[in-house]
């Protein structure tokens, strides 16, 4: 909400701004121009506001849209009941792995982890492209994601050998929160962390040849 309340005070005085710019150059320029210049700066604060009330209406369905997300996965019994059963598999079973091959597809482990893992590619994925609040998220939800992505990585590895594409939305967004929580002073290690992310998003874009 803090967040909301900077980025409104920055737009008023952005116009406000204009305002006084345009107002100071009519009374400077030759009469004949004053009516053209009333109109443009008229038609200038005009679009700054509109593209105010366009930034402010995407944000608030960006945090309507994680609020609902949020809820829907606290009130889902389905993901926790598979989430559950998923982390038990890690405590229980050595060869993680192999849970991600064909053969395994039908196991139960296999599908809780299967769907832990949907579950939050498809938020990161909504994440990536401007649906959800990803700070919001984050604030909520960065240590059960970073916890997660530590559990299954054999299982992501190995689905990954098989589609390169599987949970890439989700291993972008828990290097991106590991980074951003990361709290040590190790300047490379943050660095070659960042370059890591920067790969993953040149993968999503299909940037790499």
């Amino acid at each position: 909400m803090r967040t909301k309340t900077k980025l409104k005070l920055y737009f008023f005085l952005l116009i406000f701004t204009l305002a006084v710019i345009g107002i100071y150059f009519l009374h400077h320029v030759d009469t004949s121009f004053i009516s053209a210049g009333a109109i443009l700066l008229s038609a200038s604060l005009a679009l700054c506001a509109a593209l105010l009330n366009i930034l402010f209406i995407r944000k608030t369905a960006r945090e309507s849209n994680s609020l609902e997300f949020q809820r829907n996965l606290l009130s889902d019994k389905s993901y926790k009941m598979h989430e559950l059963r998923s982390l038990r598999a890690v405590r229980e079973r050595t060869n993680l792995h192999e849970l991600a091959q064909t053969q395994f597809r039908f196991d139960k482990d296999a599908i809780s982890i299967r769907y832990v893992l949907n579950t939050w590619e498809r938020a990161a994925n909504a994440m990536r492209h401007g649906l959800y609040d990803e700070l919001y998220l984050y604030e909520a939800h960065k240590s059960m994601v970073i916890a997660l992505n530590m559990h299954f990585r054999e299982f992501i590895k190995e689905a990954q050998k098989r589609q390169p594409s599987f949970y890439e939305n989700f291993s972008w967004l828990a290097l991106k929160w590991v980074i951003r929580r990361d709290s040590h002073s190790d300047k490379n290690r943050k660095t070659k962390l960042r370059q890591i992310l920067a790969e993953l998003d040149k993968i999503a874009s299909h940037k790499i040849h």
